[in-house]
């Protein structure tokens, strides 16, 4: 991964659980430059030993945002799992670069809502997608039952 100094219209990645994870590599398989921000520090140090470009912080504190260089990046994609962080990300990431495209992920409904107002393009809400994922199943089954059975 390029030097941080060095990175310009990349993505950050806020957060390295499954989402980040699964952002990363859609950005690391289309050649995308990414700088992922990650508050747990044994995953900083051992991610950072296998080569990915990765600093410890806050993804909602201006000098970690600033160390990511969000000043010159493109994109923001907040996967961490803590609505209030993400909301205070959005302010400071809209403040420090008024351009920069955001993705964000919220546990609620409400959160999503302030999430948008607040300058967040998309904003994936979790509550919502798997209120989606109990329907789908709960029509699989009412399908089967009504499916003919063989005698």
């Amino acid at each position: 991964m390029a030097d941080l100094i060095t990175l310009t219209q990349h993505a950050i990645v806020a957060g390295f659980g499954v989402p980040g994870r699964a952002a990363a590599e859609w950005l690391e398989n289309r050649g995308i430059a990414y700088c992922v921000v990650e508050l747990n520090p044994q995953t900083v140090e051992r991610c950072g030993k296998s080569g990915t470009h990765i600093i410890a912080g806050s993804v909602a504190d201006e000098p970690t945002l600033i160390a990511a260089g969000i000043r010159h990046a493109a994109q923001l994609i907040i996967c961490v799992p803590n609505d209030q962080a993400v909301l205070q990300a959005i302010l400071v990431a809209k403040r420090l670069n008024p351009t920069i495209h955001i993705i964000a992920r919220c546990a609620f409904t409400s959160a999503g809502l302030e999430a948008t107002r607040r300058g967040a393009e998309r904003v994936i809400v979790a509550e919502q997608i798997v209120a989606n994922e109990f329907l789908r199943i709960l029509e699989g089954r009412a399908e089967e039952k009504d499916a003919p059975h063989p005698a």
